[in-house]
């Protein structure tokens, strides 16, 4: 195996960096996907059960990548997958900050497999230009476990009520859910077909919601499940596809807004009604990133 690949523009590699550090905020340790044409950061969810991603996020190689070479494990699945620490990864990066002029990043053996991170800082007082190495202990994920670190696929939810919305602004959104989460463990996120979401939590002693009206609708679906509707009439059957639904964890939801430091990205909540919450956020062309919340039983 091997992979080697140069940054050398100066935005690209600040907005690698600020990837770095969302995905840091997030957790302290991720798998790296390495393909021809995409560079993946996963972060698998923690809970016990079997392994499924948490966070996914694509970054396209003809962005950030002058150079790109790589050789995976075959001719046929000519990929890598390592595992690494976030917080190792963002403390090498943050040299870019000082007037970097090129970053190589490549697959390295030194006693051990290592991420190298090797970095060319210009001077700004006519000397020579200074050179830095950092090495990235890494885990080499084998192929039978490449299947725990698939994408989920929203599109599996076919029949389900589910909704796809614009977010407003992060900020206050943060702001409110950290006084929620001092008073439960669950929150419930709920949107219509008018643009309309509702942030509630509710105990035996509180029940509180923030509302966010006038939100752009990408897609509604109504149910086809016959679990779902079964023994409604025509008018309950109105009211279940009216109001898409779901419970999930506070704690992971917060995390994603505070993780979530990144410019100019269009972000879209989308609901499977009792399934699932998944964000994402999208710089076109530079960046992806879904975080995904399956529902709790409270």
């Amino acid at each position: 195996m091997r992979f080697r690949a140069v940054l050398v523009d100066n935005a690209a590699m600040k907005d690698f960096l600020t990837t770095v550090n969302s995905l840091s905020k997030l957790s302290k340790e991720c798998v790296m996907r390495i393909t021809i044409r995409h560079v993946y950061f996963i972060i698998p969810d923690d809970d016990t059960g079997p392994r499924r991603p948490l966070v996914w996020c694509e970054l396209p190689v003809n962005f950030y990548f002058r150079e790109f070479n790589l050789e995976g494990v075959s001719h046929e699945q000519n990929e890598i997958y390592l595992g690494l620490s976030t917080a190792m990864l963002l403390k090498s990066l943050s040299t870019v900050k000082q007037n970097a002029k090129s970053l190589k990043v490549k697959l390295t053996n030194k006693q051990a497999p290592c991420l190298t991170l090797e970095m060319e800082l210009t001077s700004t007082e006519g000397l020579q230009n200074r050179h830095l190495v950092h090495d990235i202990p890494v885990e080499v994920i084998g192929r039978k476990h490449w299947g725990e670190y698939a994408e989920p696929q929203f599109n599996d939810f076919h029949g389900f009520l589910q909704v796809s919305m614009q977010m407003p602004n992060l900020k206050p959104i943060k702001s409110i859910v950290e006084r929620m989460k001092n008073m439960g463990h669950s929150l419930i996120v709920s949107a219509t077909k008018f643009g309309k979401l509702s942030l509630r939590i509710k105990t035996d002693v509180v029940s509180l919601t923030a509302h966010f009206s006038n939100l752009g609708i990408e897609s509604f679906a109504v149910a086809h499940n016959t679990e779902l509707l079964e023994n409604t009439n025509d008018a309950d059957a109105t009211e279940v596809n009216s109001v898409v639904t779901a419970t999930i964890d506070i704690k992971k939801f917060l995390m994603f807004l505070a993780g979530m430091q990144l410019n100019n990205c269009r972000t879209t909540c989308s609901i499977v009604h009792g399934k699932m919450v998944k964000l994402s956020c999208e710089q076109p062309g530079a960046l992806s990133l879904q975080c995904f919340f399956t529902e709790i039983l409270i």
